[in-house]
């Protein structure tokens, strides 16, 4: 698996890592059933696969991703084991089971590193982020980072980085202490962090993307049919990306994106990843999985190279939903 670094001051981490949001089980923002013994069987091929990086929170699931991590990670002895990259900021209450609500208090964020550290079973976190700015308890940003800081240094977190932040809060937080990561929405469906890039990469701070498949919707395996026939618990079933209109613009790209990824020899989730990790700044994507043989479908992406004449193929099938030829 190719590799390069989480930014100026990050680990050196490979273009792609796995995403455990699909895995925590039931919540307000589940994905449907799932098999925690298949969810392990995932981790552990991922592994396999060469992938030195997994990226989850205590939100998915509320808690529940972070347990099947924990338990993944007692079946790896030392030399195996990836990196593990969690977040803070969303957070529950038995009073209304399922669902998550911001708090990025210090004394909440103390709470949370402390219940990770015991569900993931690590001693430190790799990467610690912000999971999305707090919204409801009024903490001003700055506050919580340097939440983050204290936790540096105290050992108990390798590298912090923000999710979900604007310009502004990026630049806010890199006041106080060098942002070591950012982990911004990046697809070719969804391309309005790109601005964001440059700013990171003036400033020495890693990217790792997620989302990059679109939910699912760039593996190629959507129709409305499947769609339709998603679970009633699956947040995908009614979230406007995936009804009409937007679904049906979404379509007609993954219609005209087909043909190219035919032209590589590649799958269209290969070909949507790669455009990913094409991207000026772009250190890493996470790919979510919920069975093994998924991972097999896009883990080659990180040696695809993309030729000018495909990047402007692609950009042709994104901008008006039918490709050049």
């Amino acid at each position: 698996m190719v590799t390069t670094s989480l930014g100026h001051s990050g680990p050196q981490i490979s273009r792609l890592g796995l995403g455990t949001w699909a895995i925590g089980g039931p919540y307000e923002y589940g994905w449907g059933p799932v098999d925690d013994t298949v969810s392990v069987k995932t981790v552990l091929h991922t592994v396999k696969q060469g992938i030195n990086w997994l990226d989850t929170a205590p939100a998915y699931g509320c808690g529940h991703s972070e347990e099947i991590v924990g338990a993944a990670l007692r079946q790896l002895d030392a030399t195996e084991k990836p990196l593990v990259f969690t977040k803070c900021g969303r957070v529950w209450n038995s009073d209304d089971p399922g669902k998550v609500f911001s708090d990025l208090r210090p004394s909440s964020i103390r709470q949370e590193c402390d219940a990770s550290l015991k569900r993931l079973g690590v001693d430190r976190i790799d990467l610690y982020q912000i999971h999305r700015p707090d919204s409801r308890t009024g903490t001003p940003l700055e506050e919580s980072w340097g939440t983050l800081v204290e936790l540096v240094n105290e050992g108990k977190v390798r590298w912090i980085g923000l999710s979900n932040v604007d310009r502004d809060q990026l630049d806010r937080c890199e006041a106080v202490r060098h942002v070591d990561s950012l982990q911004p929405a990046l697809n070719l469906l969804d391309q309005r962090f790109l601005p964001l890039l440059a700013r990171c990469a003036e400033r020495g701070t890693g990217v790792i993307a997620y989302s990059p498949l679109a939910s699912g919707m760039l593996t190629g395996a959507f129709d409305r049919a499947r769609i339709e026939a998603l679970a009633p618990d699956d947040w995908r079933k009614r979230s406007p990306k995936f009804t009409d209109p937007e679904l049906s613009r979404k379509l007609a790209v993954v219609d005209a994106l087909r043909p190219i990824a035919a032209c590589m020899g590649r799958t269209l989730s290969e070909i949507a990843l790669a455009w990913v990790l094409h991207q000026p700044g772009v250190s890493g994507a996470i790919v979510g999985a919920r069975h093994p043989q998924q991972i097999d479908g896009w883990a080659g992406a990180a040696e695809v190279t993309l030729p000018d004449d495909v990047i402007r193929r692609i950009d042709a099938a994104v901008t008006t939903g039918s490709a050049e030829h």
